[in-house]
């Protein structure tokens, strides 16, 4: 009876070691799956980032350009539509300095930062300094637009060389 009671154990000690490799393999099959979707959904997040960014960039480059057109526009003498084109001026860079801190919120801080803080203080400088010459009434306009012009052309160069 001993050898039948061992052979009866050794039988069924087969069978859980076969259960038992069948459940590895099955864990073994379910974690592969899981990493492969994750490899994938990590995939999909930074080509999402890219685009993000991308996106975010072209709309900056595009607000310089169209308040470079709006400086160029402007008349070297103090006219009826100064103020307003420099208002439209005012309103490109503060929209590029919240798509840039848009950008640093997205990526988690400075590795989105697209400007650089000096550029913003540089350009609302010089706004300034030319809305102080139009409520002024002074005929020229010229070193203010002038010196407007080069930080915006230096931001916009800036962005495309990125």
């Amino acid at each position: 009876m001993m050898y039948r009671d061992s052979s009866f154990k050794v039988h069924m000690n087969n069978g859980n070691l076969r259960l038992q490799r069948r459940v590895l393999v099955l864990v073994c099959a379910v974690l592969l799956a899981a990493v492969i979707m994750l490899g994938v959904t990590a995939i999909r997040s930074s080509a999402y980032k890219n685009q993000a960014n991308n996106q975010i960039k072209q709309r900056m480059i595009s607000a310089a350009a169209s308040a470079i057109d709006e400086v160029n526009r402007m008349n070297s003498i103090v006219t009826s539509n100064t103020p307003s084109r420099l208002a439209k001026v005012r309103q490109y860079v503060y929209l590029m300095e919240q798509l840039n801190n848009l950008n640093m919120a997205v990526n988690g801080g400075e590795s989105g930062r697209l400007a650089y803080e000096d550029a913003f203080t540089a350009l609302f400088a010089d706004l300034d300094a030319l809305d102080v010459v139009i409520q002024a009434a002074k005929s020229s306009t010229l070193d203010g637009r002038t010196a407007l012009l080069a930080h915006l052309v230096m931001l916009q160069n800036d962005l495309a060389g990125q």
